[in-house]
């Protein structure tokens, strides 16, 4: 079963600019300042809490404002982070540091461990942004707050990202150990595919070798198939993650964006695919397959959208929400 159509990356509209094919029918907010900004801000605080899709975790922690991976399905361009932080840029045009982040987080961590609560607590690193895009080479900030989690460790760290950069960081995650799980994106297994809809994101080969040095290092990996793209086949795909990583996430554009896909409808997405021939982007069936076929082999390791994100969480904190 070819779940790939022809016409990526050597079609009829495989030489197409991606930027005219998805800017002509982007339902989006576009760019009215289109030079990429990058900004230091003093972070105010560094955990937040959280709920929601993420319910079971207790914090999130967010290093940067703004994404420079700028993934067109991502649901971040529908909230209010978004749009308050924007001024006039497009998702992906704009990053803000949040220096002196780790030193915020060295404070409330401190505070959490003299409340008794720091086991019970669950961070995920990062809801809206990728700790370790190309910025933070530069930066370090998400290394800053590493150094600070090992030092008061919570009972669950989930380190979120697409991005080979987080092999640098090996050693810290090693550190933490069973309190750490690396949640590594890899949304498909074809790098046509992964040019044509997420073009400045990682080549699909070094995001395997990434989960595979992160398995070598032994650190607990979870493969995110999150959104699930157009990919080869349900046994050559399942075999790839299951060989790469401990566990693995499902999530589909309907079942993920937080909204029953309404966020994904107002980006460019549904343009993408019909512009692409891949058929109707809300479309489950693809991704269920996939789950099912890893659900046979690796039983509960595998799990779907937000009830696969938050069963680590929820083995700490139970069903808690944040208040």
């Amino acid at each position: 079963m070819l779940l790939v159509h022809p016409h990526l990356g050597n079609g009829i509209l495989g030489w197409y600019p991606r930027r005219l094919i998805l800017n002509r029918f982007a339902m989006s907010e576009p760019s009215t300042t289109p030079q990429f900004h990058l900004e230091a801000r003093p972070a105010s605080g560094a955990l937040t809490r959280t709920g929601g899709f993420l319910t079971g975790f207790t914090h999130t922690l967010q290093p940067y404002i703004g994404c420079r991976f700028g993934c067109d399905y991502c649901y971040v361009q529908g909230l209010s982070v978004h749009h308050f932080q924007r001024n006039g840029r497009a998702w992906g045009d704009y990053v803000y540091p949040r220096t002196g982040i780790a030193e915020k987080l060295s404070a409330e961590l401190a505070r959490l461990e003299r409340r008794g609560q720091l086991a019970q607590t669950a961070i995920f690193m990062s809801s809206t942004t990728d700790p370790y895009q190309g910025v933070e080479r530069r930066w370090a900030l998400t290394r800053a707050c590493l150094e600070a989690l090992t030092v008061c460790p919570p009972g669950l760290l989930v380190v979120q990202t697409r991005s080979p950069l987080v092999a640098r960081d090996f050693d810290l995650l090693g550190r933490l150990g069973e309190r750490c799980w690396l949640s590594f994106t890899v949304e498909t297994d074809n790098d046509d595919v992964r040019r044509q809809l997420t073009p400045n994101c990682p080549a699909v080969a070094q995001r395997f070798d990434t989960l595979r040095q992160a398995m070598d290092a032994e650190i607990q990996v979870q493969a995110a198939v999150s959104p699930c793209l157009p990919f080869s086949t349900v046994d050559q795909f399942g075999a790839l993650l299951i060989a790469h990583s401990h566990r693995v996430v499902v999530d589909t554009y309907a079942s993920g964006d937080g909204n029953l896909g309404r966020r994904t409808a107002k980006t460019a997405i549904p343009a993408a695919y019909a512009a692409l021939d891949l058929g109707d982007w809300r479309s489950e069936e693809q991704a269920r397959s996939l789950y099912d076929w890893l659900h046979e082999r690796i039983g509960d390791r595998a799990g779907w959208s937000q009830d696969g994100f938050t069963t680590l969480a929820r083995q700490v904190t139970g069903d808690a929400t944040c208040g």
